[in-house]
C-alpha cells in the first residue's frame, strides 16, 4: 500500500523490511487496520442483536393476549437498542391493555344485554298474566270489577316500569354516544333547583319528606344545557326518594366558588348510609345497592350513570359521601364551559 514497487517477490520479507525502514508509517497503517476491523465487528454484533431482538418480538405477538407476560427485558439489548426494546415494550403493553378494554366491553354488552332481558321480561310476564286473566274472563265473567280494575291496574304499572326502563336506555344510549352534544345555553342554576323542588313538594310530602333548595348566591347564572342538568337533578330526587330509607330530609343546595369559575351542587339527604363497598360503583350501568334485579324500588340501575354521563358532557365531576348522618351527590360545574366544548 506505501511502497510504489516491492523489492522482492516474498510478502513476509517485503513487510519486515518495510516496518524497519518506516515503522511509523506502519503503525498508522496498521491502527487504522485495526479501528476498520473493530468496527466491521461492532457493525455484525449490533446486526446480531437486531436480529434477535427481531426473533423476540415475533415471539410477543402471541403473548399478546395473555397479561401475564411481560414483555422484553430491556437491559439484555445493550445502549443503543435499549429505546427501540422500550417502544417495543409500551406498544405491547399498550396492545395488552386494548385486549382487556375489549373483553372487558364484550362482557359488559354480554351484561348489559342480559340485564336488559331481565328488565323487561318481568314486568311483560306480569302484564301477559294479568291481561289474559281478564281476556280469558270476558266470557265466564267469573272475576268481580274490583279485581278486574286490581289485575289492569297492576298491568298499567308494569308497563310504566317498562316505559321507565325504555326512556332510560335511549337517554343513556344518547349520553354516551361519540357525538354527543350538548344544547348549550344561559340559565340560572339556583332557579331551576327551586323550581325542581317545588314541583316534587307533593311527592316529598306523601312520604314524609321534606324537599328545599338553597343556594348562595341566590341567583347563579352559567351555560349549560337546562334540560339534561333537570334531568340529572330529577334522577338524583328521585334517587333519594327511593334509596334514602328512613330521611325526613331532601336539600337541594349550590353554591358559587371563590376564586373559581366552578359551582358546587348537593343533593342531600338524611337516609341510611350507603355501604362503602357499593360508593365506587354507584355510577356504573345497572349497578343497584340491593344487589338485586328486582324492581320494588322502581329503579333501572341507569339513572346514575346518566348522571354521570351529563355531567361528564359537561365538563364537570360527580360523586357521592355517605356516613351515618347524611348522604350527598356532590356535582362540580364550571360556569362557563371550555370554547372548544361550545358549538360552532
Amino acid at each position: 500500500m506505501i511502497q510504489p514497487h516491492w523489492d522482492t517477490n516474498n510478502l513476509w520479507s517485503e513487510l519486515v523490511r518495510i516496518s524497519q525502514q518506516s515503522p511509523a508509517t506502519v503503525g498508522i497503517v496498521g491502527g487504522i487496520l485495526l479501528i476498520f476491523w473493530l468496527l466491521l465487528l461492532w457493525q455484525f454484533y449490533e446486526q446480531t442483536k437486531l436480529s434477535e431482538l427481531i426473533v423476540a418480538v415475533n415471539k410477543l405477538v402471541p403473548q399478546v393476549g395473555d397479561t401475564k407476560s411481560q414483555g422484553l427485558q430491556v437491559k439484555h439489548w445493550g445502549r443503543r437498542l435499549q429505546p427501540l426494546a422500550e417502544n417495543v415494550n409500551g406498544v405491547f403493553e399498550a396492545a395488552q391493555q386494548a385486549m382487556v378494554e375489549e373483553h372487558e366491553i364484550e362482557r359488559s354488552k354480554d351484561e348489559m344485554v342480559t340485564n336488559v332481558s331481565h328488565d323487561l321480561r318481568t314486568p311483560l310476564t306480569s302484564i301477559l298474566g294479568y291481561l289474559g286473566l281478564i281476556i280469558n274472563d270476558s266470557e265466564q265473567q267469573k272475576l268481580q270489577r274490583e279485581e278486574i280494575m286490581k289485575y289492569a291496574q297492576t298491568a298499567f304499572d308494569k308497563s310504566g316500569q317498562m316505559k321507565s326502563l325504555v326512556e332510560d336506555l335511549f337517554d343513556y344510549t344518547q349520553v354516551h354516544q361519540v357525538d354527543f352534544k350538548l344544547h348549550w345555553a344561559p340559565l340560572d342554576l339556583a332557579a331551576l333547583l327551586q323550581q325542581l323542588a317545588v314541583n316534587y313538594e307533593l311527592e316529598a310530602e306523601e312520604k314524609g319528606v321534606v324537599i328545599s333548595a338553597v343556594s348562595n348566591p341566590t341567583v347563579i347564572e352559567m351555560v349549560g344545557d337546562p334540560d339534561r342538568l333537570a334531568r340529572v337533578f330529577m334522577n338524583l330526587i328521585n334517587n333519594a326518594f327511593k334509596y334514602g330509607e328512613g330521611a325526613t330530609f331532601v336539600r337541594l343546595s349550590a353554591k358559587v366558588m371563590p376564586d373559581d369559575n366552578q359551582v358546587e351542587i348537593r343533593v342531600t339527604n338524611n337516609g341510611a348510609k350507603i355501604p362503602d363497598e357499593s360508593v365506587k360503583r354507584l355510577f356504573d350501568r345497572f349497578y343497584r345497592v340491593e344487589g338485586s334485579r328486582n324492581t320494588k324500588t322502581g329503579g333501572t340501575g341507569l339513572g346514575l350513570a346518566i348522571v354521570n354521563g351529563v355531567i361528564n358532557a359537561h365538563g364537570g365531576q360527580v360523586r357521592v359521601e355517605s356516613d351515618d348522618a347524611i348522604t350527598s351527590f356532590i356535582i362540580n360545574l364550571p360556569l362557563t364551559p371550555e370554547d372548544d366544548e361550545l358549538p360552532d
